[in-house]
């Protein structure tokens, strides 16, 4: 058998296969024995009709049944002779076959990048800030609070403070003259135009910001208009982006906000103090300041490794990654109030981003992997179950290690997991030698 290597594209091989009528003769035999044995013809006993019938009868079916049985053959044999360990087999062309010729095939096949890996120790990384302060706790404590407040009708001659919720009417219009009502320019964003008997709460990101700082301080029954809204020039209607409305707006009723004192605030919380509580939320905030600091450095390790890293990754993997960094996209757009067109209107950016996000996604998963070979760092079977304890904790005891061990091994993914967790562990001892 010969086989020619080539490079076809980046992270592509070519291989040309040829073998010898006499090094496939065994296939071709396997073929028209089954052939013999199995075909229908007229006239004849199954399995008696004459083999130059066979033959002429099913020329086409044994030339391709041979050239599948060759290929199955021979394809292994020509990647261990060519020294190729394959990702994937991209395309097979060129396929040909005939018992005095023999067979012959050309295959494109997928293989991992050829690179050098950076520098990857004594990495000049920054510490972040780990200082919480007592404003901080202080801040974080009150908004505790908040989630054991209690609510009652307002008092009659009593104002609208922050976290009371309200109920009110508002209808807006164009700041041009004369102005237009915003019903007759998007028709269809009936929350946008006007609003009756409408609830919500006086409290940052419940509302349109201008509208729920004008009614703190109206009391029930007011009106308030020439309330100034300023729509940004994206994440908003078309008609509307980068334009100033005016809406006027009447308060009904509301429903006034009390907080509790320290020692009932202590009582609900189930707390022993104030002060054990403070050093709880310290403690917490810390915590956090801890994990933000660690993604942070990890962010710049990952920044200066791909610096330093410019190499061609295989294809199949950057569509399967662009897929995941789309839909991770779709999802998040769901909950972001982005207009519905707006893939549609930015898809060629948005395809663009993603690619290159898939790109780095990829070329830093073999850096990593790469550093983990270099430093002999090894998953072990502790280490397997370590982070399957970590992902069945996140699931608030739905599930066991052992279910998602499971899982894992029936969806065939242990290997990748195995790899992720490498790679993990890899980005861990990059930090560890950093400076």
């Amino acid at each position: 058998m010969k086989v020619e290597k080539k490079e076809s594209s980046p992270c592509v091989l070519e291989l040309s296969v040829k073998a010898e009528a006499d090094e496939v003769k065994e296939e071709y035999q396997k073929v028209l024995t089954a052939f013999i044995k199995n075909a229908i013809v007229p006239g004849f006993r199954k399995g008696k009709t004459p083999l130059p019938i066979i033959k002429q009868k099913f020329q086409t079916e044994i030339s391709q049944e041979t050239q599948q049985a060759c290929f199955h053959k021979l394809y292994p044999e020509a990647l261990k002779e060519a020294s190729v360990e394959p990702l994937s087999l991209q395309d097979v062309t060129e396929l040909s076959f005939s018992p005095e010729t023999g067979f012959a095939f050309t295959a494109l096949v997928e293989v991992r990048p050829v690179f050098d890996l950076p520098k990857y120790k004594k990495l000049a990384i920054k510490p972040g800030d780990l200082s919480v302060s007592d404003d901080q706790v202080t801040a974080e404590l009150e908004n505790y609070r908040r989630a054991f407040a209690k609510y009652e009708d307002a008092k009659e001659g009593a104002v609208v403070a922050e976290g009371d919720f309200v109920c009110f009417d508002y209808t807006g219009a164009t700041d041009d003259d004369p102005p237009q009502p915003l019903s007759e320019l998007v028709p269809d964003q009936k929350a946008v135009c006007a609003g009756t008997d409408f609830w919500t709460q006086v409290e940052e990101g419940r509302f349109v910001p201008e509208i729920l700082e004008a009614l703190k301080g109206m009391k029930a029954g007011e009106t308030k208009e020439g309330v100034k809204v300023s729509f940004p020039q994206e994440a908003a209607p078309e008609p509307l982006q980068g334009r100033t409305a005016v809406y006027t707006i009447t308060l009904k009723s509301f429903r006034s906000r009390t907080l509790p004192d320290d020692a009932g605030f202590v009582a609900a919380a189930k707390a022993e103090s104030m002060d054990a509580l403070r050093a709880d939320f310290r403690t917490r905030l810390e915590e956090a300041a801890k994990a933000r600091d660690l993604a942070a450095r990890k962010d710049q390790a990952i920044d200066l490794l791909l610096a330093k890293s410019d190499f061609d990754v295989p294809p199949s993997l950057v569509r399967r990654q662009t897929q995941s960094t789309l839909e991770e996209l779709a999802q998040r757009a769901q909950y972001s109030g982005l207009p519905a067109d707006y893939f549609q209107q930015n898809r060629d950016q948005i395809l663009a981003d993603a690619t290159n996000t898939a790109i780095r996604r990829v070329r830093l998963s073999y850096i990593l992997l790469g550093i983990a070979k270099e430093e002999g760092l090894e998953i072990t079977e502790e280490d397997v179950m370590a982070g399957l304890e970590k992902m069945a904790a996140s699931t608030g005891g739905k599930q066991t290690a052992a279910d998602l061990r499971k899982q894992v091994e029936e969806n065939g993914q242990l290997a990748a997991y195995r790899e992720q967790l490498a790679a993990e562990k890899a980005l861990d001892f990059v930090l560890a030698q950093a400076k």
